[in-house]
């Protein structure tokens, strides 16, 4: 086995813009030489202005497939955190669909949209395994377990998912989200962005009203599938002639309300002390979400089935493992905030 290749997480768009900001921002410091280091690639400034393109975000639990050295028939599947090598520590039956699958021909139908030969150092295949028994309050619960693709890395370098669309496996429940309801807008990071936020929220209201992913099935009665998505995550591609560096994964999420891990905004400060332990206040009732409590039951669960062991997220044992990746998550994914309200990381633990 090889070594496991994660998955990059990806931020909100408060979190994204702040951090896209930060880097267009970049200056090469004076004392830097202009050469960057022989094995080091030239930083490039990311486009000021750029087209995003949204998809369905499932809820469901992540799963990736590396494919590596030119060989389209040894599939390596992969859960969020782990090589998936056998049923007995599989991750909600990853394992159990996809290693029944003919993943080469998938292999096969992305080399032929690149168009390059049959030859390449790896191909990384991201989605999400969803359905019965996933997870719970969206629309996708009613379907039998599948594999959604939403991310193709070839050699290193992002593809545009518009172009790769129709790369999937339907017979084998492996789809792909570009095949489905999309979106699109132009983002100006130059210009105030209320305006687009305002139109990706009501793309996001929609999608949370009656997941249209979803309602391209119907449940095992014949009847079409209804009920809440996720959200959307969105992803810059090129347009025209503009240039990014597809060696990164540039895209952020947009969750309907009862998914966001985070209160809908910083909250108007409580008639607390304004000092330290008011801003640790207000950060914990930003950043602790109910949703973010559930990410942590997941969380054990995911290390339970690493493990082979009986799957118990509540398990009154794992309380500190709990307490310790919520505070971990919270700190990582919103650091940001923590640092404009000017709360120190050890008093935010």
């Amino acid at each position: 086995t090889m070594a496991h290749v994660a998955y990059p997480s990806t931020p909100n768009f408060k979190n994204f813009k702040t951090d896209y900001l930060r880097a267009l921002d970049w200056e090469r410091p004076q004392e830097d030489s202009e050469q960057p280091e022989p094995d080091q690639a030239p930083r490039r400034r990311p486009p000021s202005r750029a087209t995003f393109f949204g998809m369905v975000k499932l809820h469901g639990t992540n799963a990736t497939v590396v494919f590596r050295n030119g060989n389209p028939r040894d599939a390596q599947i992969q859960a969020r955190s782990w090589v998936i090598q056998d049923n007995k520590k599989d991750n909600c039956g990853t394992y159990a669909l996809l290693s029944k699958a003919p993943l080469s021909s998938l292999v096969e139908q992305i080399l032929a949209v690149r168009g390059q030969g049959d030859s390449f150092q790896e191909i990384y295949i991201c989605g999400e395994i969803a359905g019965k028994g996933v997870q719970k309050g969206v629309a996708i619960v009613a379907l039998e377990r599948f594999f959604a693709i939403f991310n193709i890395r070839i050699d290193g370098h992002w593809v545009d998912m518009r172009k790769y669309k129709n790369c999937s496996l339907p017979e084998y429940r492996i789809y792909n989200l570009a095949q489905y309801k999309t979106f699109e807008v132009e983002i100006d990071f130059r210009a105030p962005t209320a305006a687009v936020l305002d139109l990706m929220n009501q793309y996001t209201a929609d999608v949370y009203e009656a997941c249209p992913f979803g309602a391209a099935f119907v449940d095992g009665a014949g009847k079409p599938v209804t009920g809440r998505g996720e959200g959307l995550v969105w992803t810059m591609v090129s347009e025209g002639n503009r240039e990014f560096d597809d060696t990164l994964l540039v895209n952020f999420k947009t969750k309907g309300e009862n998914f966001a891990t985070t209160s809908q905004g910083p909250k108007v400060p409580k008639n607390v002390d304004a000092g330290a332990a008011g801003a640790v206040e207000q950060f914990a009732d930003y950043a602790l979400a109910e949703r973010r409590y559930e990410q942590g039951i997941e969380y054990l669960e995911g290390e339970q089935a690493r493990q082979g062991l009986a799957i118990n997220g509540y398990d009154v044992k794992l309380t500190g493992p709990f307490i310790k990746w919520v505070t971990d998550d919270a700190i990582k994914e919103e650091r940001n905030e923590m640092v404009r309200l000017g709360v120190p990381e050890k008093d935010a633990r």
